[in-house]
C-alpha cells in the first residue's frame, strides 16, 4: 500500500536527534511530500540515513510481507533493529492491529523512535480503523515509551489525524495496553493465555 509521509510529519522527523548514519524502517512503500513529492528513501538519505528498509505487501517494498503476520525468526534476524520505525498511513489498513504494533516495537532499537500518523476522524471507507488519543496514551504507558510528540491535526476533506513520535527507552517485550479508564477492573492477560483462547475458539 503506497502511502505518504506528509510535510507536517516530515518536519517531526527532521527534528529528531537521530545518530549519524541512522537506519530507518518504513511500514509501507512510502513517498514523502516535504518540499517536493519523492520517495521517502531519498528524503531520509538527505538527512544522513545509511540503511533504509520498507515493508509492504504490495511487492514494491524492500521486503514483501503481510503485516497481519509476525516476521519469521530468520527475517527478523536478518533485518535487525532500526533507529527509526514509521507507520505513516499503513497500519490502519491492516486488520491485526496487535501484530502491527508488536512488529513496530521489535523493529525499534532501544532509544530508537517510533513515528506514526493515523486517521482519527473522517476518511469514510478509506481504512479499517479510525483511532482515539487514548490508544496512544495507553500504548505508551504499557510499554514505557517516552512521548516525544502526540497531537491531533487537520487532514484532508475535513478529516483529522493523530500524529506522534515515541521513543522506546528499554529492551522489554511488547506489552498489550489496557484502556486506562478500565484498568482497575481488568486482569492482565499473558500472551500464552491469549493464544490459548484463540486456539480453543478456532
Amino acid at each position: 500500500m503506497t502511502m505518504g509521509m506528509l510535510a507536517h510529519i516530515a518536519t517531526y522527523v527532521k527534528e529528531l536527534k537521530l545518530p549519524n548514519g541512522f537506519s530507518v524502517c518504513d511500514l509501507g512503500d512510502q513517498f514523502c511530500t516535504f518540499n517536493v513529492r519523492r520517495l521517502a528513501s531519498e528524503f531520509y538519505k538527505e538527512l544522513g540515513c545509511k540503511r533504509y528498509v520498507s515493508i509492504d505487501g504490495n511487492g514494491r517494498g524492500t521486503l514483501t510481507h503481510d503485516l497481519n503476520l509476525p516476521l519469521s525468526a530468520v527475517t527478523a534476524s536478518n533485518l535487525g533493529q532500526f533507529d527509526l520505525v514509521t507507520d505513516f498511513g499503513t497500519g490502519e489498513h491492516v486488520f491485526n492491529q496487535y501484530q502491527v504494533w508488536k512488529t513496530i516495537h521489535y523493529l525499534t532499537k532501544t532509544n530508537g523512535y517510533i513515528a506514526f500518523d493515523r486517521p482519527a476522524q473522517g476518511y469514510p471507507e478509506h481504512c479499517y480503523y479510525n483511532v482515539h488519543m487514548c490508544l496512544f496514551n495507553d500504548l505508551a504507558a504499557a510499554n514505557n515509551y517516552e512521548v516525544v510528540r502526540l497531537e491531533r491535526s487537520n487532514g484532508r476533506n475535513g478529516g483529522e489525524l493523530i500524529r506522534g513520535v515515541f521513543r522506546k527507552v528499554n529492551k522489554d517485550k511488547f506489552r498489550i495496553p489496557q484502556q486506562g479508564r478500565y484498568k482497575k477492573l481488568l486482569r492482565p492477560i499473558t500472551e500464552p493465555e491469549l493464544y490459548g483462547a484463540m486456539a480453543i475458539r478456532s
